[in-house]
């Protein structure tokens, strides 16, 4: 009995699918681990300061975390400094 080469090349191609997925994942998974939300927020149009979010923020969660007077400058991910992330694994411990 023998296996066809074009079965060989189906299996292997989906093989590689699979890994490729859960590598994909993996990363995802790592990022939101290192990563947080940033938003950049402003009052007076000179002064800015950075809020950080676990996750991304509703529009409603900014408003009630740094109040309704203010303006939105920025949103996005950043990465934690690497000193939070060591405190945050020495803690779990």
């Amino acid at each position: 009995m023998t296996v066809s080469e074009e079965l060989v090349n189906r299996l292997s191609s989906e093989t590689g699918r699979r890994l490729a997925e859960r590598a994909r994942l993996g990363r995802r998974r790592a990022l939101q681990h290192i990563s947080a939300c940033c938003v950049t927020v402003t009052t007076d149009g000179e002064h800015t300061w950075e809020e950080y979010f676990d996750k991304t923020p509703t529009l409603s969660e900014i408003v009630k975390r740094v109040g309704g007077d203010v303006f939105i400058v920025s949103l996005g991910m950043k990465r934690k400094p690497l000193r939070q992330r060591l405190r945050l694994a020495f803690a779990a411990e």
